[in-house]
């Protein structure tokens, strides 16, 4: 069956509109500020194969892997035949989803008739899980001291929630019952993408919508085979370091990626990763390649959303066992720490052939900070907050790098307002300022990163992660001939300074000052 490109627009734009019903649902009916303030979620619809109809706008991270996680647990239950109208899949695994234990997905089948034509599926951020720390501790070292896990298990079905599996839940949370209002906000926006996809087949039918989905994966694949195309063939590497694995302080993790070009088609090759660490950095393969997916798309393919035609013509080439394909028992809470590393390794890699699309490293990962403590509204409830932290982005050929901007996998997450922060917990907020003369040098300057400093009103415990706190943001040189692509015109390191604190435990009236690095710089020093 052939659509028109008028029907293929409308259909494809009526997708993505379905998906920003969902997000909205979630957003608007989550109890913790990490989902509703910072938006620490996504969602998608996907067609009968779990391939990517629509997304709405979130974090890129989730986004890249929501059809792979759902896939992989379908597979783990012996196929479609495990799931009947109204099921609601529930699951946190690092291992099927990539990530670590306090990102929980959900998925719900879409049926037609009786026949399954579809899926809806969310994730978000549910703050805590069990685990020996809140949240999960930064010093794991197996993925069991990190939280209660989760294979697929259903969460509902058509009579509602599966009230054992939510206590379950709650009785292994600190968060208690804003873990539940935050599972119930997902299983709300499952049901609203539900009812959004079945209003778009019964208005165009059922063949005319995959006969739309196909032109679209098709437009998608061309344009990916375009974009590759037009890249010279070779292998193109980057080599970087992290600061530590968390528990090994004094050694470096070497990364190292390999981009093989070969016509239409380009190869990740990340099988020099090195064995997974001891402490908590390794990740699922569902979220390396999530991360390689931003990359490409930043870098090669930006004009474009994601859906199930994209990446077709991409290889990702991972070593099960790796620190970027881990295996059960490596811990996963800190997953995403090489992951703003692999991305700009990816994007330099291209120095010498792209230069006027490269950009110089930006400032590094999320940097997590996690306070917790006793509830001030409510004396039988402990309070987390988590914190994500903005820096300066890499300059590019044409311009300087962007000042203050959340780190390139997490696209709309931030930090929480300061007003919402000081209403709900015992924190003061006494400074939030860009962090000045941060950025690299360089024809084009680096983004400055920021400064934000905190008083603690009551006691309070403090976990977090800054890495690229020993090796800045490198910069660009563009390819010019002679000179090697990166070079130390680079930004600032990210910084945490603790005033009068007792080691993790700070007391009412200690100070804390978070400063994130600036991006490298681009070109000559002028």
């Amino acid at each position: 069956m052939t659509v028109d490109v008028v029907t293929t627009e409308i259909v494809r734009n009526l997708f993505l509109s379905a998906a920003d019903d969902m997000l909205a649902t979630l957003v608007r009916s989550a109890f913790q500020p990490l989902i509703y303030e910072n938006g620490d979620a996504a969602v998608a619809l996907l067609d009968r194969n779990a391939d990517v109809l629509g997304q709405s706008s979130g974090l890129p991270l989730f986004l890249g892997s929501l059809d792979q996680a759902v896939k992989e647990a379908v597979r783990l239950r012996g196929g479609k035949a495990w799931l009947q109208d109204g099921d609601i899949v529930f699951f946190n695994d690092p291992y099927i989803q990539g990530t670590h234990l306090t990102d929980v997905t959900m998925f719900a089948p879409l049926f037609l008739e009786g026949e399954l034509v579809g899926y809806v599926a969310a994730r978000a951020d549910v703050t805590d899980v069990g685990g020996r720390d809140p949240g999960g501790g930064t010093e794991t070292t197996e993925v069991y001291q990190e939280g209660i896990r989760f294979g697929p298990v259903k969460i509902g079905n058509k009579h509602g929630p599966v009230e054992d599996i939510i206590d379950i839940i709650r009785r292994n949370s600190r968060s208690k019952d804003l873990i539940v209002g935050d599972i119930n906000a997902m299983i709300a926006a499952c049901r609203t993408g539900q009812r959004r996809m079945l209003e778009i087949i019964n208005r165009f039918g059922l063949a005319t919508v995959e006969a739309c989905r196909d032109e679209i994966f098709r437009q998608s694949e061309m344009a990916d085979r375009q974009s590759v195309a037009a890249i010279p063939d070779g292998t193109y590497e980057g080599k970087g370091y992290l600061d530590n694995d968390g528990i090994v302080l004094g050694q470096a993790v070497p990364i190292a990626i390999k981009v093989h070009v070969k016509g239409e088609r380009l190869v990740v090759d990340l099988s020099d990763s090195p064995d997974a660490t001891r402490g908590p950095i390794n990740c699922g393969r569902a979220q390396t390649v999530a991360a390689l997916r931003v990359a490409y798309k930043m870098l090669l393919a930006p004009e474009r959303s994601f859906d199930g035609g994209c990446f077709r013509n991409i290889e990702i080439v991972t070593r099960p066992g790796s620190l970027h394909d881990a295996l059960e028992p490596a811990a996963c809470a800190w997953y995403y720490s090489s992951f703003g590393l692999l991305i700009d390794l990816f994007i330099s890699a291209f120095s010498s052939v792209l230069p006027d699309r490269v950009t110089a490293a930006q400032f590094g990962d999320s940097m997590i900070t996690y306070f917790a403590g006793q509830d001030p509204h409510d004396p039988n409830q402990s309070y987390m907050c988590v914190e994500a932290h903005a820096g300066g982005w890499g300059a590019s050929a044409k311009a300087d790098g962007a000042d203050g901007i959340i780190n390139v996998l997490n696209g709309s997450f931030r930090n929480t307002p300061v007003e919402a922060l000081e209403a709900r917990y015992p924190v003061t907020v006494t400074e939030y300022a860009i962090r000045q003369g941060s950025g690299g040098a360089g024809q084009h300057r680096g983004g400055c990163g920021i400064v934000r400093r905190y008083r603690f009103d009551a006691p309070t415990q403090l976990y977090l992660w800054l890495d690229r706190s020993t090796t800045p943001a490198w910069g660009l040189m563009g390819g010019e001939p002679g000179l090697p692509p990166r070079v130390e015109i680079s930004g600032s390191v990210n910084r945490v300074d603790l005033l009068k604190a007792n080691g993790i435990l700070l007391a009412a009236g200690d100070r804390l000052s978070i400063m994130t690095g600036g991006g490298g710089g681009f070109g000559k020093a002028v």
